[in-house]
């Protein structure tokens, strides 16, 4: 994932610069890659398509994607909040 939610909060957004159509072209990216993952490992799951010494794997490659979810969402949060904070800032 490009973006690092774990920046110090003086350091400027990596979406700071962009404009609204960049930023949603950014989250299809990098929401793309572990949704996928995460419905591939889901279907093998219901179907039982898995080994019984797999399931382990599978669950911890589940984990994976949704820390990766969550990272994004870290992102997305401090992004909607600066850019609400700084639109804030210019009507006053």
């Amino acid at each position: 994932m490009s973006a690092s939610p774990h920046r110090a909060s003086h350091e400027p957004h990596p979406w700071a610069e962009m404009t609204p159509e960049q930023v949603l072209d950014a989250l299809v990216y990098e929401l793309y890659g572990p949704i996928s993952a995460l419905g591939a490992q889901v279907n093998r799951l219901t179907t039982g398509a898995f080994e019984d010494d797999e399931l382990g794997d599978m669950l911890a490659q589940l984990r994976e994607r949704v820390d990766e979810l969550s990272r994004v969402v870290v992102v997305l949060k401090r992004y909607n909040d600066e850019h609400r904070g700084n639109a804030l800032g210019a009507q006053q």
